[in-house]
């Protein structure tokens, strides 16, 4: 008798953590939204940054991501030994899969099939299938953090030492490694120039002041932009490249013959840039706005606030 009232317990304990509910985001419903890790919620706002919903989760989630079914949303952390799967239609939790602490990002790959997995603890990539179970786990440098895809290769930036590996992604194995300059993080891949462009922290007191362009089919340096200070994320559009360094609270436009032709200040400890349509979206950290930004004037056309420490943004058209 007493073990049944236990099961009957433990059952009602398992129901009722998968009764928690937050708003639905309806499947045709374009959204933008923030990852805000301070307080552990997402801001959802639609195509014309009109606030949509709030989710706020007791979970130490450090980034999300978003599969290619468009609703399942993923959710992960350096300090959480488990995802957490979430339909963004049902509004709730409907799985969990199982992982070991020091997850720092994922990604979905080309196939929309695998998804990737870093672990800093580790100093791995996991492949996951879409059923959460992990296909494969590849050693790779130390304290890696970022990835970045080229067909059937995996780039995998270590912030932990001066070293690029590449993932053979038909093999699963790493075929090579290359010099990269000292605590790199924010990357763009452009694979018709054969570029990795890197940004980074910096060493100790030394404080990151270039990007760092190099050959993906060499691993030579090429070149360096300076966009001081702490060029921690770069991306490209139809209007230019944009690096956001927020050691300076600085966005810089790059041309196509390399040079900055563009600068200006924004945010408070900016880590976070995406583009939507022909705008700009910039996050800043501390004090928990999101920028909307003209590309080519590279002026704030509004501000919203969202939740506190916006650290990730995922958007769905």
């Amino acid at each position: 008798m007493k073990q049944v009232l236990f099961l009957l317990f433990a059952a009602l304990l398992l129901t009722g953590c998968n009764s928690v509910t937050y708003p639905k985001i309806e499947h045709d419903q374009s959204f933008i939204a923030t990852v805000n890790i301070k307080d552990t919620s997402l801001t959802f706002l639609d195509e014309q940054y009109k606030h949509l919903a709030d989710w706020d989760l007791s979970v130490p989630f450090m980034g999300g991501l978003l599969l290619e079914d468009g609703d399942t949303l993923l959710l992960y952390g350096k300090d959480m030994d488990s995802i957490e799967v979430f339909s963004l239609e049902k509004g709730k939790q409907i799985d969990s899969w199982e992982a070991k602490k020091g997850i720092v990002n994922m990604k979905l790959l080309q196939d929309g099939k695998s998804i990737a997995a870093v672990n800093q603890s580790l100093n791995n990539v996991s492949f996951y299938n879409e059923e959460g179970q992990i296909e494969d786990q590849i050693k790779v440098g130390k304290r890696p953090m970022m990835l970045l895809q080229d067909h059937q290769q995996l780039y995998v930036i270590n912030f932990g030492e001066t070293k690029l590996s590449v993932i053979n992604l038909r093999t699963r194995k790493v075929e090579r490694d290359f010099v990269i300059q000292a605590s790199s993080t924010g990357a763009l891949l452009r694979e018709e120039q054969q570029e990795i462009w890197l940004g980074g922290h910096g060493m100790g007191a030394q404080m990151e002041e270039n990007v760092h362009i190099y050959s993906t089919e060499t691993g030579e340096l090429k070149r360096t932009l300076n966009t001081p200070i702490m060029p921690i994320n770069i991306m490209e559009n139809a209007a230019g490249i944009f690096i956001l360094s927020h050691g300076s609270n600085a966005l810089y436009k790059v041309d196509e013959t390399y040079k900055v032709v563009k600068s200006t200040t924004v945010g408070v400890n900016p880590f976070e840039m995406t583009t939507v349509r022909d705008d700009i979206l910039i996050a800043g950290y501390d004090n928990d706005e999101l920028y909307v930004m003209d590309s080519k004037s590279m002026k704030v056309k509004q501000t919203i606030k969202v939740g506190k420490g916006p650290f990730q943004m995922i958007s769905r058209e």
